[in-house]
């Protein structure tokens, strides 16, 4: 046997050696909840029509004025003008030099992505299967803080689709001018935190969120309670962009947060934060803009939560809830989030993201 061969098989024998070791520690991993296990064969995405709350799409306003809804939460109404020289009830943004085509401002709630969060990697609960195989301990989520082992915090790996509901059945929706970015108009896997190595370091994250050294302080901490009541009566308070209402507290942007593992509340504050990641890296829009802005969804570095409800798909849809169905981002989990948890097959969760989309209806 020459040495070429020799080294062959040395190389084999260690891959073999490596890939053993690293199933052993995927195996051996350390959880914080051993009972729970990925979601698979939920169909929640083939569900998804009839747990849907449609009401959610209201108010609906034309013109400046509400002109129908279903006991959703108050939204301003969309005004103009737009690009064109008219009054804010008419709006103009198909113009050819000073003239511009006459249209009304419509305001509505659009259906437009699923967020998932979850414990194990590579888990989507939405498909209702798992990619990780054997690996599916690494990376899953409960640590103690070192000072006190009573202290727990939560990690959730979190995914971002793309979900146009409105294209995806074909009602006609579009028509209204629900899409003047170009969005796509099917179903697509837009952000997974599994590749994203700032999800899972606090420090390393500062570099897209710099301010939250100067945000950590009690000052900024006690502004909060005032978006937490804002956004228990109506929405949350936008210049308030480091708060999350009830949910908790914006910074830092990773899936590291306050609470027991399998809870919904440190699941909503990870789904909250994945907005202002997403917001800050110049993803997400400013849909619900009037005025001048009323043409054009810009990006923005700061979320704008008020143009955001959503409403729980799984493990327990809120289709049961009185009005409003849909939820405003930071609301308390007292008004939407009792016994929405399945122990062991059901602390992993799926949210239907609705957006304000304000545009000139031609």
């Amino acid at each position: 046997m020459n040495k070429a061969s020799k080294r062959r098989i040395q190389h084999m024998l260690l891959l073999v050696c490596l890939s053993c070791v690293l199933i052993s520690v995927a195996t051996l991993w350390p959880s914080g909840s051993a009972e729970a296990v990925c979601t698979t064969g939920t169909n929640v995405l083939a569900n998804s029509l009839a747990t849907t709350c449609w009401e959610c799409m209201f108010p609906i306003s034309l013109s400046g004025v509400t002109v129908f809804n279903l006991g959703e939460d108050f939204t301003e109404p969309a005004i103009g003008p737009g690009h064109a020289p008219f009054p804010p009830q008419l709006c103009g943004c198909v113009c050819l030099g000073p003239i511009c085509i006459p249209g009304l401002p419509l305001g509505i709630w659009e259906p437009k992505n699923l967020v998932e969060a979850v414990h194990d990697p590579l888990c989507f609960p939405t498909l209702g299967v798992s990619l990780a195989g054997g690996f599916s301990y690494i990376g899953r989520g409960m640590a103690t803080t070192q000072m006190d082992s009573e202290l727990n915090y939560a990690f959730f790996h979190v995914h971002y689709f793309v979900f146009p509901l409105w294209a995806i059945v074909g009602i006609g929706m579009d028509i209204l001018c629900l899409n003047p970015t170009g969005i796509a108009d099917e179903i697509d896997l837009a952000y997974a935190s599994e590749i994203d190595p700032l999800w899972d370091d606090d420090l390393i994250s500062l570099i897209l969120f710099p301010e939250a050294l100067v945000l950590a302080n009690p000052v900024a901490l006690a502004a909060c309670a005032a978006d937490s009541v804002a956004a228990a009566v109506g929405f949350p308070i936008d210049p308030l962009f480091w708060c999350a209402g009830s949910f908790g507290f914006m910074y830092p942007p990773t899936g590291h947060v306050s609470g027991a593992d399998g809870d919904l509340k440190p699941a909503a504050l990870s789904m909250t934060r994945l907005l202002a990641k997403l917001a800050r890296a110049g993803t997400e829009f400013w849909t619900s803009a009037n005025g001048p802005l009323l043409c054009e969804d810009i990006p923005t570095a700061l979320i704008v939560k008020s143009q955001y409800k959503f409403q729980l798909l799984w493990p327990i849809p809120n289709t049961g809830l009185p009005p409003p169905c849909c939820q405003p981002l930071g609301r308390t989990l007292m008004m939407w989030g009792l016994g929405k948890i399945v122990p062991a097959v059901g602390e992993d969760f799926v949210w239907l993201l609705w957006k304000r989309q304000n545009c000139c209806m031609l």
